[in-house]
């Protein structure tokens, strides 16, 4: 018989990368993540891999750090059961995996061998702060893999619930043929979205967007914002370089609109042109749209678009999930 109780629920070494990892803490927002875990490990065929995190400390008193220890783990081991139990019942593969210290180092190491995180926007504070949900935005930023970040379970999908987080403002449009609308006036509900910067097709978090809005039967949003643009007179804008600004990025988005559509013909595809502050209409779009993929690093986008640069504040303030793609390392 083994000695280590939690020996069993380690993951096997051939496990790869076929599984989603999901934080788990014991709050309301793990559950709500592990509950987006089930829909991603059914619609990608993935086994769900638990992870509880539990503080470790060192105050010099081998008696007192032993007692809390046995205390933290036990609480995560009862964590991770209730999680456990959930996910079987769901009829889903499952593996668990407790490791103790820092949580964000052990979910970006464990990111190593997965296809995909998810991850509350918020955890447990307390006693117990630090822990998995408060750090997601760390995870987010180094993950090895894509990281969904799903928004606090009290936030709302309906913008007019929290009209200070609509995310548009007066500066803030959309370019279409017609003219200029205004950027919480476009409708994204049913629709994946993802912001592209100049690395256009070649951008990793396009594959990843595409790969998604297949497996979950959804349309594809592209978007490109000018940030530039948008801190320039109107007069400047209406007379030099708007409609300059909307014919090159109509093409270039035209085009990776045709290439997408000509290796997924069955993958409905639309783009959209916005003048504005890049963060704030990519966290305008998660009020409505079915996901919001980002990446976390950018190299500058059609006139200033920096992906990477926003990603951590379309996160902070998003309503909606989000998913953040890391950028190609060497």
């Amino acid at each position: 018989m083994n000695s280590d109780p939690r020996a069993e629920n380690q993951p096997t070494a051939d496990s790869g990368h076929n599984v989603v990892l999901v934080g788990i803490d014991g709050s309301d927002q793990a559950r709500h993540a592990l509950e987006r875990a089930l829909e991603e490990a059914r619609a990608q065929d993935l086994t769900v891999r638990l992870l509880g995190a539990y503080p470790v400390i060192g105050v010099g008193d081998p008696g007192l750090e032993m007692r809390f220890t046995e205390a933290v783990m036990k609480e995560n081991a009862g964590h991770l059961a209730e999680a456990r139990q959930t996910v079987e019942q769901a009829g889903l593969p499952v593996e668990v995996v407790e490791a103790g210290g820092d949580a964000a180092k052990a979910v970006v190491e464990q990111s190593g061998e997965a296809a995909l995180v998810v991850m509350g926007k918020r955890g447990r504070g307390g006693a117990l702060r630090g822990r998995l949900g408060s750090v997601s935005a760390a995870v987010a930023a180094h993950a090895k893999c894509p990281v969904i970040i799903v928004p606090e379970a009290a936030e709302t999908r309906s913008p007019e619930r929290h009209p200070e987080r609509r995310g548009g403002s007066a500066g803030d449009f959309a370019l279409e043929a017609d003219g200029p609308v205004k950027a919480d006036q476009i409708d994204f509900t049913g629709r994946v979205v993802v912001g592209l910067d100049a690395l256009g097709s070649r951008s990793p978090a396009l594959g990843k967007a595409v790969a998604y809005a297949q497996e979950h039967g959804k349309a594809l949003a592209l978007v490109s914002v000018n940030g530039a643009l948008s801190g320039t007179p109107s007069w400047f804008q209406d007379e030099f370089n708007q409609a300059r600004y909307f014919h090159e990025a109509d093409q270039k988005l035209t085009q990776i609109s045709d290439e997408i559509a000509a290796q997924h013909p069955e993958l409905t595809v639309e783009h959209h042109i916005f003048v504005g502050r890049p963060a704030r209409i990519l966290m305008n779009a998660t009020h409505s749209a079915d996901m919001v993929v980002v990446g976390s690093r950018g190299i500058g986008g059609f006139r200033g678009l920096l992906l990477g640069s926003v990603s951590q504040a379309v996160l902070e303030n998003a309503t909606g999930p989000v998913m953040v793609v890391p950028a190609h390392r060497p």
